[in-house]
């Protein structure tokens, strides 16, 4: 007598925490990490939630909306710069940085 045994098919294994995690951090809209890592509404679900929990307790910081660092620099630069900290020189290497903050000024 010969025994069959079902054949299973692999399942998919289950998106990471951290997988997710590195997306959002990185800028990375729920929806387009849904996309990304082919996820379910439910899994979606489970995961933005402890996502938010992580950054809510402080694990990690998320990225700001304006991720995209080099259009953000472009458009500030564009309307007078940065603030910037004083600076004062402390002996012959050393320099002490501190207030006031110095705006950039108008019209450059």
């Amino acid at each position: 007598m010969q025994q069959t045994h079902p054949v299973r098919a692999a399942a998919r294994s289950p998106t990471s925490l951290g997988d997710y995690a590195n997306l959002r951090r990185g800028g990375t809209s729920p929806g387009k990490a849904r996309a990304l890592l082919r996820l379910e509404d439910r899994e979606l679900a489970r995961l933005e939630r402890a996502f938010r929990g992580q950054v809510a307790r402080g694990a990690g910081e998320a990225q700001p909306r304006f991720a995209r660092h080099e259009l953000h620099v472009a458009k500030v630069m564009a309307q007078g710069g940065f603030a910037a900290l004083t600076e004062t020189r402390v002996g012959r290497n050393g320099v002490h940085v501190g207030l006031p903050l110095v705006w950039p000024e108008a019209g450059r």
